[in-house]
């Protein structure tokens, strides 16, 4: 069985998918005589032509394209499975915990299936926005926008709104802030996350913020407001699997969009080829 190159069968689909022979050169980072000695080639080795001019360009033959379709999906099968065993060694990433338990921990194990050579650690850090001297290999941080290094990457905003246990609530939504502010108040780090809320809703920015209990963990929070202790400001991102278990559910309408948001950082070192994968892999999964 005779099987062409990959590099003239990526040559190939390159140009299918740029149309053009100078652009096809540039995106493989060749000549553009290279690209037409591969085609050639290709040509041979098929036995059917591939491409015919067109004006100053070039478009593929119908054969060519029925070829294409069949080639496209095994090339793509070939670069993962080489990816896979090629990517390997130890791997730190620091993940802010909200981040980490809702979004990363039931998703991981995609990551590791597709890069089992990886080592993986999960780091959390101990506040918002601590990056530290960037030691790790990689960061997802919730960050304010001064807080973000140059060449970070945004993954997701935030918006939040408050949640509740339905036994809590009876069921039922609120539009009055004030009611709302009369119920107990879960905090976390400090009291200013509800004053901003309700200033931002219409309501008194200290009408009755002033009393609850002030957590610094946003998982025990959570666990709080599940079992009816009071009402907590959640997101879309941190509560949502709970509202789909119906554990919490969302009392007020009004959601404030929060100036923080998730940023993948790079550590201080140069990235490694497991940083590589795993920034692709949460990009791709995002």
């Amino acid at each position: 069985m005779s099987i062409p190159s990959t590099s003239a069968l990526m040559a190939l689909l390159t140009l299918a998918r740029t149309g053009s022979v100078t652009a096809t050169a540039d995106a493989l980072a060749v000549t553009q005589s290279a690209i037409s000695h591969k085609l050639k080639a290709l040509e041979e080795q098929l036995g059917f032509t591939l491409i015919r001019r067109e004006g100053r360009g070039v478009r593929l033959t119908e054969r060519a394209r029925h070829y294409v379709a069949e080639i496209g999906p095994a090339l793509e099968v070939l670069a993962r499975a080489s990816q896979t065993e090629a990517v390997s060694g130890a791997l730190t990433v620091n993940v802010a915990s909200g981040f980490a338990a809702s979004w990363l921990a039931p998703r991981i194990g995609g990551f590791l299936a597709k890069h089992p050579g990886v080592v993986l650690r999960i780091n959390t850090p101990r506040r918002y926005g601590d990056l530290g001297a960037r030691r790790n290999d990689l960061y997802i941080s919730f960050l304010l926008p001064d807080e973000v290094p140059v060449g970070s990457t945004k993954l997701m905003g935030v918006g939040f709104f408050p949640v509740a246990a339905p036994s809590l609530m009876g069921g039922q939504t609120v539009t009055d802030t004030a009611a709302l502010s009369r119920m107990p108040i879960l905090h976390l780090d400090n009291r200013q996350d509800w004053q901003r809320w309700l200033s931002a809703a219409g309501g008194a920015a200290d009408d009755g913020v002033t009393q609850g209990i002030v957590f610094q963990d946003l998982q025990i929070m959570e666990m709080a407001a599940k079992y009816g202790q009071g009402v907590a400001l959640g997101d879309a991102l941190t509560s949502r699997t709970a509202m789909e278990r119906g554990e919490l559910m969302r009392v007020h309408p009004f959601e404030l969009p929060s100036a923080r948001a998730y940023w993948l950082v790079e550590g201080a070192a140069p990235l490694s080829d497991s940083a590589k994968a795993f920034s692709a892999w949460l990009l791709a999964e995002l």
